[in-house]
């Protein structure tokens, strides 16, 4: 479905939208990870919202693995 590239950004102007594309995004990185024998660490996971200008969203909860991914201002990189 996603080809390739894997690098994915979700971007709506509604929040309903927004949740449930993502939670369709992450269901199917997950599967990647599984099929292709990775373990994505939630620990290590955040969530980042990006905006135009500052509106204030609702709080982001995605979850992955019976975790809530917190949402955070900054990120990391990490390397395999």
């Amino acid at each position: 479905m996603f080809g390739d590239d894997a690098r994915t950004l979700v971007t709506t102007s509604n929040y309903d939208e927004l949740m449930w594309t993502s939670d369709f995004v992450l269901r199917h990185i997950s599967k990647w990870f599984q099929e292709n024998q990775f373990v994505l660490n939630a620990d290590k996971t955040n969530t980042v919202q990006l905006t135009q200008n500052e509106v204030s969203y609702s709080t982001f909860n995605l979850m992955y693995d019976d975790h809530v991914l917190p949402e955070t201002d900054t990120i990391k990189f990490l390397g395999l």
